[in-house]
């Protein structure tokens, strides 16, 4: 396989991915869930991202005749976590500027009244003013945050995944 078709797929894998994440976050966002963070949806975001993964390896596997090496996964599942994460990253600059500019101050209410309820003697007399630099770091520093995690863990599926298809020329 040349490498401008395996471009071409984790492109193609990659944006389908996306697509199936950001319409989950849409709908989430349409049922004014998406300010909760339960367990549910990381695995459900952990989900697309494995599946898009899977398919998008098998997909070059295909177009090679049967034969993938670990690295062609490696480089198949990783590039396709990128795209996936670069959209995500599109959608919460969508959510955050457009569709709903109050949502860092309203996350932050959140996790005040979150973290006041889980530990009330450690919280005291804080205010939401003091607690507010504590949770101000998140609306800059979660772009990293999701690279850094989308990468990793599409790096770990797709070695996974390229240890059982694998098959050497």
């Amino acid at each position: 396989m040349n490498n401008a078709n395996h471009r071409k797929l984790i492109y193609q894998y990659g944006l389908i991915t996306g697509s199936i994440a950001i319409a989950f976050e849409i709908m989430r966002f349409t049922l004014k869930i998406h300010y909760s963070s339960e367990g549910i949806t990381t695995a459900v975001t952990l989900l697309i991202l494995f599946g898009g993964v899977l398919i998008g390896c098998l997909a070059v596997k295909k177009y090679n005749s049967g034969f993938i090496s670990l690295s062609q996964t490696l480089k198949s599942g990783t590039g396709i976590a990128l795209v996936y994460t670069l959209m995500s990253i599109a959608y919460l600059l969508i959510l955050v500027n457009i569709l709903e500019p109050s949502f860092w101050e309203t996350s932050g209410q959140i996790a005040f009244e979150t973290a006041k309820e889980q530990d009330p003697e450690a919280m005291g007399n804080i205010s939401y003013e003091d607690f507010k630099p504590f949770f101000i770091w998140i609306k800059y520093g979660i772009y990293p945050i999701m690279i850094g995690f989308n990468l990793f863990f599409g790096f770990i599926f797709s070695l996974v995944i390229g240890l059982v298809i694998k098959k050497s020329e």
